[in-house]
């Protein structure tokens, strides 16, 4: 396994890919010991107690985590996945049970992706990790203005109207690039700056019907772009991996 990092707590936080991740859970398979037990939390639920080392270190983050949680714990050791998508059943169970998790992984999900920072935008589908559709583009909105009075206002009018143009334009890719795979959509993910994404989801009419399936975080982009989008894929698989006890 990697080394990680120490956190504050005391714990060794790390990030793995997909194949790590799932290499990890095949390695928790063969480690289970007295007492195990495991934890699926959906998003937002807590956890039913702090028994296990680690476990209190872990709680708040745990129960922060936009995708839930799944705590493996024994007497001597515990191991907590954040994983890339949001886990679709709570529940508890006697020794590691891996099921969910690995079926969650394991899938080649399709992935709806929409990146983007105002002037600049980028859409695209992927099935598992590979792009199988995708559309760039660019739309000029005027910068921020340090002048007052009527100046401003004119020019912010001008940026909004800009900022608004731009909104309908992604939101008209994203309908393109999506329709094709709408049913088969499992999950979709936003990356760019977290105001402008706010703003466009508000005005995009389209992203109403996709909220069930929108994961409720946003990727750290900042140049959207098709290799950013190609790019892009590997943080969207990654999984945060705590961990205390026994190695």
């Amino acid at each position: 396994m990697d080394t990680g990092v120490v956190t504050a707590g005391g714990l060794v936080e790390r990030s793995l890919g997909r194949a790590r991740a799932l290499g990890l859970l095949s390695e928790l398979d063969a480690e289970t010991g007295p007492g195990a037990t495991t934890v699926y939390g959906e998003p937002g639920s807590p956890v039913p107690d702090a028994a296990g080392p680690g476990v209190a270190e872990m709680a708040s983050r745990l129960e922060a985590s936009p995708t839930g949680y799944v705590l493996f714990r024994s007497h001597d050791r515990a191991v907590a996945l954040l994983p890339p998508f949001p886990v679709p059943q709570g529940g508890q169970a006697d020794g590691w049970d891996t099921t969910r998790i690995w079926k969650l992984m394991s899938r080649d999900h399709f992935l709806g992706v929409v990146l983007m920072r105002l002037g600049r935008l980028a859409v695209g589908v992927f099935h598992g990790e590979s792009l199988v559709s995708s559309k760039t583009g660019s739309r000029y909105v005027k910068g921020r203005h340090s002048a007052g009075g009527t100046s401003q206002k004119r020019f912010q009018r001008i940026r909004e109207k800009q900022a608004r143009e731009m909104f309908d334009k992604t939101c008209q890719v994203v309908k393109q690039q999506f329709d094709p795979y709408l049913a088969r959509l499992d999950y979709v993910l936003l990356g760019g700056e977290r105001h402008t994404l706010g703003a466009f989801v508000k005005r995009c009419g389209y992203m109403d019907a996709l909220a069930p399936s929108t994961v409720d975080r946003v990727l750290d982009v900042r140049e959207p772009g098709l290799r950013t989008l190609r790019a892009c894929i590997a943080t969207v698989w990654e999984t945060r991996v705590l961990s205390a006890g026994a190695a």
